[in-house]
C-alpha cells in the first residue's frame, strides 16, 4: 500500500506540475490574446480612419469635378458675353467713325485736327523750351476737349 501511496503521490505531483504548466501556458496564451486583440482594435481603428479619409477624398474629388464643370460653363458664358461685347464695341466704333463729324465737341473735322496739331506744337514748345511762356498761346488755342466743355 505504501508503494501505491507513493505512486499516487508521484502521480499527483506530476499532475500538479502539468496543471501548473497548463495554467502558465494558458496565462501566456491569454496575454498573447490580449496583445493580439489590442493590435486588432488598433488596426480596425486605422482601417476606419483610412475609410473616412478615402470617403473625404472621394467627396473632394466629386466637388472638384463639379467645380470644374461649373468653371467650364462659366468660361463658355464669359466667352459668349465677350463676343457680344466685342461685337457691340465694333458697332459703336463704326457708328462713332460714321458720325464723328456730327458730334458737338468736334463740329468740324478739320478744325478738330487743326486744334490737336496746335496742342502738339504747344506741348513740344513746353518740352523743348521750358523757359518760353506759352500761357498766351494756350489761351488763344484751347485744347479740343476744353472748347467742347465750354459749349456744354
Amino acid at each position: 500500500m505504501e508503494a501505491d501511496l507513493r505512486e499516487s503521490d508521484s502521480n499527483l505531483l506530476n499532475m500538479t506540475k502539468q496543471l501548473d504548466n497548463a495554467n502558465a501556458a494558458q496565462k501566456v496564451a491569454a496575454e498573447a490574446l490580449e496583445v493580439a486583440n489590442a493590435e486588432k482594435r488598433r488596426l480596425q481603428e486605422e482601417v476606419k480612419s483610412r475609410d473616412e479619409e478615402i470617403s473625404s477624398l472621394r467627396r473632394e474629388l466629386a466637388n472638384a469635378a463639379e467645380g470644374r464643370k461649373v468653371a467650364e460653363e462659366g468660361k463658355e458664358e464669359v466667352e459668349a458675353r465677350w463676343k457680344e461685347v466685342e461685337a457691340k464695341l465694333v458697332n459703336a466704333e463704326a457708328d462713332f467713325v460714321a458720325n464723328f463729324h456730327n458730334t458737338e465737341a468736334y463740329s468740324n473735322f478739320s478744325d478738330y485736327f487743326a486744334r490737336v496739331g496746335q496742342q502738339e506744337v504747344l506741348t513740344a514748345l513746353r518740352t523743348d523750351h521750358p523757359d518760353f511762356d506759352v500761357k498766351n498761346l494756350e489761351a488763344r488755342f484751347p485744347p479740343p476737349d476744353a472748347e467742347g466743355e465750354e459749349d456744354d
